[in-house]
C-alpha cells in the first residue's frame, strides 16, 4: 500500500477551506493510480471522518509506518513535506508528483 499525502484545502488563507480543483485532482490521480495496481491510502477518503486531532494524525502515521512507501504531490502545503520527512525516516519509498503549484527551486 502507499499513502497518498496530497493538500485538499486552500492555501494561503486563514480559514481552512476545501479546494474543489485540488478534490478533483486527488481523485484522478487516486482513480490513475489504483487503475495501474496500485493499493492507495488517500486519508480524505479512507480515515474516518470522525476523527480529529491527535486520533487522525496517529491513524495517518501508522498507516504510514505500516506502508510500502508515500507518494507526495509537490505543493506549497507544509503537512505533506512532514507526512513524507516521516516516510523517508522509516526508510519507506518517497515518490513526488509535480502538479501546476509545484514550484521550481531557486
Amino acid at each position: 500500500m502507499f499513502y497518498f499525502a496530497t493538500p485538499h484545502a486552500k492555501t494561503g488563507i486563514k480559514d481552512y477551506e476545501l479546494d474543489s480543483e485540488k478534490l478533483d485532482r486527488n481523485n484522478y490521480f487516486t482513480k490513475f493510480l489504483e487503475k495501474s495496481g496500485f493499493n492507495i491510502f488517500l486519508p480524505m477518503r479512507d480515515a474516518d471522518q470522525t476523527l480529529s486531532g491527535k486520533k487522525l494524525l496517529d491513524l495517518e502515521l501508522d498507516v504510514i509506518k505500516n506502508c510500502e512507501g508515500i507518494i507526495v504531490v509537490l505543493s506549497d502545503t507544509r503537512g505533506i513535506y512532514l507526512e513524507a520527512g516521516y516516510a523517508k525516516a522509516l526508510g519507506k519509498k518517497v515518490i513526488g508528483l509535480q502538479v501546476s503549484e509545484t514550484r521550481e527551486l531557486e
